[in-house]
């Protein structure tokens, strides 16, 4: 991979990341009973959003298709990501440990929260399986948000 194709994938991630980590910390900003409808509502005006969509699509490509996107995600996730968890919950920088402490909740709690969000993400918006498709924001986030908080409260 050449430096230049190398620079742009980590913009286009560091794009992708900026957009997953607002999506978390405006999340966390409201009720902590609501925390998984938060999220799920935050994350999927993200990707309802027709010009931020185009770009999310190419990153999360890039991401699932190299080896190189994937270290770079990954990084971002267990950095940047929490730490701006962190900032939203308490005002300082965490790590996934820390996030789930202060949650009280297992780490895996808080991969597996992730895991439904990204699962929607892939149905929805990359792959277009039906029904998760044509559904509205609103009924997703009826249906998978009382999941999300499960994880995220215990």
């Amino acid at each position: 991979m050449s430096e230049t194709t190398k620079t742009e994938s980590t913009a286009a991630l560091n794009e992708l990341g900026d957009a997953l980590a607002k999506a978390s910390a405006q999340s966390l900003s409201g009720p902590r009973e609501r925390l998984g409808e938060s999220l799920l509502q935050s994350a999927l005006a993200r990707w309802e959003n027709p010009e931020m969509r185009p770009k999310l699509l190419a990153n999360l490509a890039h991401a699932t298709n190299t080896k190189e996107g994937a270290e770079a995600l990954r990084t971002f996730l267990y950095s940047f990501l929490f730490a701006q968890v962190g900032i939203a919950l308490e005002d300082r920088p965490m790590d996934i440990d820390q996030v789930a402490e202060t949650l009280g909740v297992p780490v895996i709690n808080i991969n597996a929260a992730a895991a439904q969000v990204w699962g929607v993400v892939m149905y929805r918006y990359v792959l277009e399986l039906e029904p998760i498709a044509s559904a509205s924001p609103e009924e997703l986030i009826e249906l998978l948000s009382p999941t999300i908080q499960n994880y995220l409260i215990g």
